[in-house]
C-alpha cells in the first residue's frame, strides 16, 4: 500500500510532468514539418499534371513548326 511520503512525491511528479514544456518545440516543429511536407507533396502532384501538359503543348507546336518549315 502507498503510504503518504510515496503518494506526495508521486503527486508532485504528476504537477511537476505537466508543468513541463521541455519537448514542445520539438513537437511543434514536427508539425509544421508534416504539414509543409503535405503541402507540398500536394501542390506538386497538382503542378506536375499542369507541367506535363505544358510540355506537350509546346513539343506538338514545335513539331507543327518543324514540319511547316519543311
Amino acid at each position: 500500500m502507498i503510504n503518504k511520503i510515496q503518494a506526495a512525491s508521486i503527486q508532485s511528479f504528476v504537477r511537476s510532468f505537466v508543468r513541463d514544456e521541455q519537448g514542445q518545440d520539438i513537437v511543434e516543429y514536427s508539425l509544421l514539418l508534416v504539414l509543409i511536407g503535405a503541402a507540398s507533396v500536394f501542390v506538386l502532384t497538382t503542378m506536375g499534371t499542369s507541367i506535363t501538359s505544358i510540355f506537350t503543348k509546346i513539343g506538338s507546336r514545335l513539331e507543327n513548326a518543324n514540319q511547316a518549315i519543311s
